[in-house]
């Protein structure tokens, strides 16, 4: 049985409904957009027994009284703090569900001191669809998993909330950056998705406890994203142990922990990006001496892949010299397409330039690894798909800051060749959609990117966070080298034997596209 009380601050009113024994952790749980203390009935039952739950009703929603304005999602998080504090809750677990989730990762990030730990089920939103126009389309790709009772329940709290109470927390929901505080939670976190939740992926859910110090990441199977209503006990076992410090789900961690760089202010982010352009500008003036690449290039271990340099829009293969040359020091041979010019040409057309220069030579034993920057990523995503029988002897791409999802600042820029990368170009969307050679591509980008500020994560690929600020000067880090050597590693780990005759003339380091015109 549980009693109700009401907490408020100022015009803010919470409802707190509580139940459990006295003994054992406490539990707040903090619901989603639109949703109330009702649809935790499963979970808070099933955890009552280990100790004290308290279901909220945030203000305008469930019982709680509208207040004039919404809160954004910080005010949310530090009204939540001060709940704790004068409800005399000490240190409890906070569970956040959807919303909930960024709502109490606020309040960890701002008052560890308060909270023991945190568990974010089902955590949005996902960087690379900040739009409404996403959400809905997710959302209602989701209702087709919810099961009726679940269903009623949900539309019970939307009804009570009222159409225009749920559109006004929309653009909270929408602005807040839950990625950029991550990092700066200290207590231990898990978060939990459902297998098969159309809103939050499981790149973004991974991505969400790699970001985390010690976080750690669980997922439950056959389930959507209200996946605590119907999770069978499943998602209160995690959450218990959890609790308990006892290992919930598997640890998921950076190789670095990441930089603050995407929370910088406005002249911060402006001086990162002229350090960024001043790196590109020198490097592009380093093309009139570059030359032919170097003669060391083709040689090197006929048991190690090729590596096939791809660089990106208004760039020459020396751009990526440095990630050459060391490459080649690991014993690789270091493969140049020429024929590229400023790589302006479409990423159709320039993939299959790139496959016929590479199919006039037959793929070595250890066959090859695109390793590529920005517009060269895409491209050889498309080699990828367009190799569907493996001639070319690809065994992936590495991948460095590429646009998977489109660049939507390219709006800003005349140039078609820039045009081409904004999310809604046929071919972005043709690749986006392609995500059955996503397994084949490890994805690897820094703390911040002025040219993709929606992130490079792909689903399906190995993602992985480097602590490096920029688009260009990232490629000159260790990190990065180590990131790209990593990569090559995991996707050559079991080398199919190929024909001994394909390894007559591997050794070219270099391969001459068709003429540009």
């Amino acid at each position: 049985m549980s009693n109700s009380r009401e907490f408020r601050s100022g015009e803010h009113v919470v409802i707190i409904h509580e139940s459990g024994r006295r003994s054992g952790p406490d539990y707040v749980l903090v619901h989603g957009l639109g949703m109330a203390h009702e649809y935790w009935a499963g979970l808070a039952g099933a955890l009552e027994p280990t100790g004290t739950v308290c279901a909220l009703d945030l203000p305008g929603f469930g019982d709680a009284p509208e207040p004039r304005e919404p809160l954004r999602i910080p005010e949310a998080g530090e009204l939540l703090a001060r709940l704790l504090v004068a409800e005399g809750i000490d240190r409890p677990v906070l569970v956040g569900h959807s919303t909930g989730a960024q709502v109490v990762a606020e309040t960890a990030a701002r008052h560890p001191e308060l909270v023991d730990r945190l568990v974010l089920i089902g955590p949005t939103v996902n960087p690379r669809e900040r739009t409404l126009a996403m959400q809905t389309a997710r959302f209602l790709q989701d209702i087709a998993l919810v099961n009726p009772k679940v269903l009623g329940v949900g539309v019970v709290s939307y009804v009570k909330a009222g159409p225009r109470w749920y559109a006004a927390n929309l653009r909270p929901m929408l602005e807040h950056r839950i990625e950029a505080i991550l990092p700066d939670i200290a207590v231990p976190t898990l978060v939990i998705r459902g297998e098969h939740d159309r809103i939050v992926p499981r790149y973004w859910a991974e991505q969400v406890a790699a970001l985390l110090p010690g976080g750690r990441y669980a997922e439950v199977p056959g389930r959507g994203h209200e996946i605590m209503t119907r999770a069978d006990g499943m998602v209160a076992d995690l959450v218990a142990r959890h609790a308990q410090g006892l290992p919930a789900g598997r640890p998921m961690a950076l190789s670095e922990e990441p930089s603050k760089a995407e929370r910088l202010s406005i002249p911060a982010s402006l001086g990162w990006m002229a350090r960024d352009y001043s790196y590109a500008g020198w490097h592009q003036l380093a093309v009139f001496g570059a030359g032919r690449e170097p003669a060391s290039w083709s040689t090197g271990d006929l048991e190690k892949p090729q590596v096939v340099l791809l660089p990106g829009v208004y760039e020459h293969w020396s751009f990526l010299r440095g990630l050459g040359d060391a490459l080649n020091a690991d014993g690789h041979r270091i493969v140049v397409v020429h024929g590229m010019r400023a790589n302006r040409k479409p990423i159709a057309e320039t993939a299959a330039r790139v496959a016929r220069a590479l199919a006039r030579v037959a793929p070595p034993p250890a066959g090859r690894v695109i390793v590529a920057h920005s517009k060269g990523g895409l491209i050889g995503k498309h080699v990828l798909v367009d190799d569907e029988g493996e001639h070319l002897g690809i065994r992936g791409v590495v991948a460095i800051c590429t646009p998977f999802a489109g660049a939507r600042r390219s709006r800003l820029f005349a140039d078609p060749s820039i045009r081409a990368l904004l999310p809604s170009d046929e071919t972005i969307v043709m690749l986006g959609n392609a995500a059955s050679v996503n397994a084949r591509i490890v994805s690897v980008f820094g703390t911040f990117d002025p040219h993709v500020p929606d992130g490079s994560a792909l689903e399906g690929a190995v993602n992985v966070r480097v602590p490096v600020p920029g688009h260009f000067r990232v490629l000159d880090a260790p990190e990065t080298l180590q990131a790209v050597r990593d990569g090559i590693a995991m996707l050559t780990r079991d080398p199919t034997n190929a024909d001994a005759s394909a390894a007559d003339g591997a050794g070219t380091g270099a391969t001459d596209a068709e003429p540009s015109s």
